[in-house]
């Protein structure tokens, strides 16, 4: 898991980890790093000391509800874990309502919905929620600027987009900061951000900016 990514533990039964795969993997799209055990783990490491790892680093939890959730030790373990550690905990309602300290959450309904539609619904309140909000803007902020191509570019951006009332110092600093990486030198890039930059009232940016900012480079630098 990426370092500077926000972090959410997956807790589910091992009979649904091919689906739980595919939403690990429509999450990183919008820069939320999951935890799945059967996964994360590497055979020759001891199973229960990598889960705690998880534990202890991760920013929220996301519980996948369905029968037979509530028989197993290990996912209740996980539960009281974010609990004690007051953690943002969000319920995936599938065919199990949330119950015990967890029942006072709504959660997400899954019935109906694809697994996209479920990852946006944990990105909607990952990235509202007071808990988790802060952490998360600032990381995908981050992400944006690391990115290697169009497609983190696209994907960042979409998640950025899509969150209301965007702090405008971190609009600033993805503005100041964007020229940094050559990535965005490009017209496809450049139009994505720049449209960003317009719907903050910042200034559009153009390939001059990067040409710029290479000659300043080297003129700093000592000879």
């Amino acid at each position: 898991m990426e370092s500077w990514s926000l972090k959410i533990f997956l807790s589910h039964l091992a009979s649904f980890k091919v689906t739980i795969s595919q939403l690990k993997n429509e999450l990183e799209k919008y820069g939320i790093s999951s935890f799945v055990a059967h996964e994360d783990i590497e055979p020759a490491k001891e199973w229960q000391v990598e889960i705690e790892k998880g534990l202890f680093s991760m920013d929220a939890l996301c519980a996948i509800l369905m029968p037979g959730f509530n028989d197993s030790k290990w996912t209740d373990q996980e539960i009281g874990f974010a609990l004690g550690r007051e953690l943002l905990i969000i319920p995936v309602r599938r065919d199990l309502d949330p119950y015990g300290f967890i029942g006072k959450y709504q959660g997400i309904q899954a019935k109906g919905k694809n697994i996209g539609q479920v990852a946006e619904a944990i990105f909607n309140i990952i990235s509202t929620h007071d808990k988790t909000k802060s952490i998360y803007i600032s990381n995908i902020v981050d992400l944006l600027l690391l990115s290697n191509d169009i497609t983190e570019i696209k994907n960042r951006i979409n998640s950025i987009n899509k969150i209301n009332n965007f702090p405008i110092e971190k609009a600033k600093q993805i503005h100041e900061r964007i020229i940094e990486n050559k990535n965005f030198n490009k017209p496809e890039a450049l139009k994505l951000v720049n449209a960003f930059f317009i719907k903050n009232d910042l200034e559009k940016i153009s390939k001059r900016n990067f040409d710029y900012n290479d000659s300043q480079v080297y003129d700093d630098l000592p000879f």
